[in-house]
Formats: C-alpha cells, structure tokens, sequence
C-alpha cells in the first residue's frame, strides 16, 4: 500500500493491558525483531513487568503495536540513572528525579523499535500515540516519558516527539550482522587476514578443551542452571545482585515458544556461558548473557559473541543479528557495522522539564564524545573488516 492510501487511512488506537490479551499468533506477525516475541513480552509480564502498550488497528486487525511500560528501575538501569550518571543521587534528592518514567520499548531490550509495518506509523497515527501515553502518563503520575533507543532513521517518530516538545540526545550504538553468507566457510573466508586467523583460533581453543556449544529450544530442563550462571556473571560484573525476578527463567521456558532458545556454551555437564537468543522478523537478538568467570573474556566468550551467532542465524535462513551496544570494536573487526540510537524524552512534571532542559543537552555531548573516541579507535586498526 503507497504512504498516501496509508496517510488518508482510518486507524484506530487503543490501550492494550498487556501481550496475553492478544493471541501469540496475531502479536508475532507484526514481530520485526528477536525481543518483539509475544511470548518474551508475557514471561516478563507475568514477573511484574507494567504493560502500557498502544495498539493499532485497521478495523478489527491489529497492524502495529508501540510498547510500553512503566519503568521504576530495571533490569538495564532505568532514565534516571542513565541520564544522570554518578550524579543521579545528587539529582533526585535535589527533586530533579525522573523515576519512575514510562519507557517505550519491549522489556529488558536495547531497543524502542514498534512492532509491525513502520509505513503503518504515519505523522497522524504517532502523534495520537504519543497523546495516549503522555495521558497514562499522567493518570500513572511518572515523571517523564522516554524512548530510550530510537533508531536515526525513524524520522517520522522523532518529527512528532520534536513538536511535542520531547528533548532529543544521543544514545549508543548497537552492532548489527546483515548476514549476507551462505555458510561459515564463506563468512571466514571475507574476513581479512587477521580476523580469519583469530577466528580459527577460536574455534580450535572451543574444539580442543572439549566444549559443545548448543542451541536449546527446550528450556525446562536447564531453568535452574540458567538462573544461578546469570545471577553469578550479573553479580562479578557488576558488584551488585541482579534485578532480574526470580521465576523469569521458569515463566520463558513454559512459553515453549518458536524463535526463543538459549545459546549454550557446555563443559561436560557444566554452563560456562549462555546468552537468551530471540528470533523474529527475520532478525536475531541475544540478551541476558552471563559467562563464568574461568571463561570471561577468553576464547569462548568471543567464539559465542559473533562466529556462533552467525553460523546459527545462516543455518536459520535469518538476515541480520542484533549483538547490542556492549563490546562494540571486537564485534565490527568481526564484520559488524554500527548503528546509532538516539534517546527521546520528555518530563511530566515541572521539576523533571527544568532538570531535563539541562542534563540532556549534557548527556548528548557526553555520549558523542564517547562515541567518537570508539570510532577513532576502530579507524586507528589496520585489521579491516
């Protein structure tokens, strides 16, 4: 359908109370990636997650859905720890506090993407959006409203969030696969000479110390090993006890969902590393990794990075691979490109538009200088791509 038949078209919004309200069928055809699994969306709703999402529909079909959820402080860190940095206790006992806010996007995810066709999500359509929310908003009594990583490109949602009054800075970027491959051999084979051989190291270290690395469609049996490894990385990588809830595991793994499996890096019958990996759209995601601290770092944590990704999403028939904003310069040198996410955001009350006119100019200067400095360091290496 042309973006003229679309603009003229009657949509109609509405509040959704949550993803068990609409069948797992209807929600993952509009799933353009890995987190956008209806059955991701649930597991997390069933362990507290506050669902505020905007559906579109076309008659009775439901065509797009905005996510959203109230956010107190999550498993990622929520606004206002990310915005104010090591100043953000200063800030809420100054009553600059953005917490709680609402935060669009699907749950524990990097990404603010919508689900369904983007054409669907004209000027119109956005704008009554972001009036429904702001409307929660207000009746939920949060502090400000955030899209936390929206993509450059989708201008229409930034034109309307400009004229709305949101405050525009910049986020991070995520490394992303296209996977244009056939086979692992024809993606080693691209790679320059550096990167092939420590590729092939990688590969020999996993083979030679013994380890199998599987990816599990069945959940069941391994929930409370994924559980324990997750809690423990969490914990030596950031001196702090995850947020995660503790039934999280169990609630995803009795979805018994298509496109949900856990990479799974196995010593014998020991988890050494593990990373969630969801598929939809096309598209493949990996979250909620965790590795032991024999293996951090090494071998194995690069070898289930990118080169096991890639040779399962070929396999897969899969077109691109969401690798997050984390470890960014190992993952271009190994063929990924970089992608810029932006932050949008606006308060809802006096105290938190006064404190945001001034820390998210700040937080924009801050994230592009760190940005910068990573590009120079990836144009600074001859290893090539």
């Amino acid at each position: 359908m042309s973006a003229a038949a679309l603009s003229s078209r009657a949509f109609t919004l509405r509040m959704i109370g949550g993803a068990r309200y609409i069948s797992r069928a209807d929600w993952d055809a509009l799933a353009r990636r890995g987190y956008h699994r209806h059955a991701w969306f649930v597991a997390a709703e069933k362990c507290g997650a506050e669902p505020r999402h905007v559906g579109v529909y076309d008659g009775a079909e439901l065509v797009a859905v905005i996510p959203a959820y109230i956010e107190r402080e999550t498993l990622h860190g929520d606004l206002h720890a990310r915005l104010y940095g090591p100043a953000r206790g200063l800030a809420a006992a100054m009553g600059g506090g953005l917490r709680p806010s609402l935060a669009i996007g699907a749950p524990m995810s990097t990404g603010s993407d919508p689900l369904g066709a983007i054409a669907v999500l004209t000027e119109d359509v956005v704008d009554h959006a972001m009036q429904l929310l702001e409307d929660e908003a207000r009746a939920e009594h949060v502090k400000a409203i955030v899209w936390p990583f929206i993509g450059e490109d989708m201008s229409v949602i930034r034109a309307v969030a400009r004229r709305r009054g949101y405050r525009e800075s910049f986020a991070n970027s995520e490394a992303v696969i296209d996977v244009a491959w056939s086979s692992p051999e024809e993606y080693l084979a691209s790679r320059s000479k550096n990167v092939r051989r420590t590729l092939r190291n990688e590969l020999a270290w996993v083979h030679d110390q013994g380890i199998r690395v599987t990816w599990e469609a069945d959940l069941r049996p391994h929930v409370d090993t994924f559980d324990a490894l997750y809690r423990a990385s969490y914990v030596s990588r950031n001196s702090r006890v995850a947020h995660l809830a503790p039934q999280f595991f169990a609630e995803l793994a009795s979805q018994q969902s298509p496109g949900v499996r856990v990479q799974c890096a196995w010593h014998g019958s020991k988890l050494l590393e593990m990373a969630v990996a969801l598929d939809g759209g096309g598209a493949l995601d990996l979250c909620l990794s965790a590795q032991s601290d024999e293996t951090r770092n090494g071998f194995l944590y690069q070898h289930c990075l990118c080169y096991d990704p890639i040779r399962a999403a070929i396999a897969g028939g899969l077109t691109r691979i969401h690798l997050g904003p984390s470890a960014l310069y190992p993952k271009v040198v190994r063929g990924a490109r970089l992608q810029s996410r932006l932050t949008l955001v606006r308060g809802t009350t006096p105290a938190a538009r006064a404190a945001l006119r001034v820390v998210s100019p700040l937080t924009d200067v801050r994230n592009r200088a760190k940005h910068r400095r990573l590009l120079g360091k990836l144009n600074s290496t001859n290893t090539g791509s």
